[in-house]
C-alpha cells in the first residue's frame, strides 16, 4: 500500500477533491485517478512555463487535466486522442522532453474496487463509485507509473491558421478545409 500524499498537483487532498468536483460537476473515480497520473508526469518532468498535455482517452482524464493544470482545450495547451487508454504525456513544447504516466496493472490490483472499476468487471454488480475513490485515494501514485519521453513532434500545429470565409453562410473557416465550410459542405450537426 502507497503511502497517502499530502499534497497533490501542489494543494492539499480535500482542496483537490472539491477542485475536481467543481471542474467536472461530480466526483468521479476518473478524474480522481486522473489527477494522480497529472502529478506522477509533472513531478516526473519538472515545471515548465511551455507545457503541452496529451491524454489519450475522452473520459474523465481530459477534465482532471484541464482542472490542475494551466493546459485547457480552449488555449491549445491539451490534445486528447481517442484511444481508450488512462494515460497522458505532459511535455514541453519547446524542448519536447516530457513524462508519460499510465495506471498500472500491477497497482490496481492491490485495490479490489479499483481494479473492478477501471477492468470493468463488475459483472452485474454496482460499484459505489464514492467506495472506488476512497480507495483510489488510499492507493495514490501506487497505481500509476511515469517514464521520461521525448515526443517525436508536436501533436499540433501552433502557427495560426488562415481562414476565408464560406460563399454558402459568411462564417470563416480554415482555409485548409477548402473553400464551403463543413457545415455548408452536408456535415452539419444541426438542422
Amino acid at each position: 500500500m502507497s503511502v497517502l500524499p499530502e499534497q497533490i498537483c501542489g494543494m492539499p487532498r480535500e482542496d483537490y477533491l472539491i477542485r475536481l468536483e467543481e471542474f467536472h460537476g461530480h466526483i468521479s473515480p476518473g478524474t480522481v485517478m486522473g489527477g494522480f497520473l497529472v502529478d506522477a508526469a509533472w513531478k516526473t518532468l519538472g515545471d515548465t512555463p511551455y507545457m503541452n498535455v496529451v491524454v489519450e482517452t475522452v473520459v474523465c482524464l481530459p477534465d482532471a487535466v484541464q482542472a490542475l493544470t494551466p493546459c485547457t482545450l480552449g488555449n491549445g495547451f491539451l490534445q486528447v486522442l481517442d484511444w481508450g487508454k488512462f494515460a497522458l504525456t505532459i511535455y514541453d513544447r519547446v524542448t519536447l522532453q516530457g513524462a508519460r504516466a499510465w495506471v498500472s496493472a500491477e497497482g490496481i490490483e492491490e485495490f479490489p474496487l479499483v481494479a473492478d472499476w477501471y477492468l470493468r468487471r463488475a459483472e452485474g454488480k454496482k460499484v459505489e463509485k464514492i467506495e472506488v475513490v476512497k480507495q483510489i485515494m488510499a492507493g495514490g501514485h501506487g497505481l500509476v507509473r511515469s517514464q521520461v519521453v521525448t515526443m517525436k513532434a508536436p501533436l499540433k500545429e501552433t502557427e495560426h491558421v488562415p481562414t476565408t470565409a464560406c460563399p454558402s453562410c459568411g462564417e470563416y473557416h480554415p482555409s485548409r478545409q477548402g473553400g464551403v465550410c463543413p457545415a455548408c459542405a452536408g456535415q452539419a450537426y444541426y438542422s
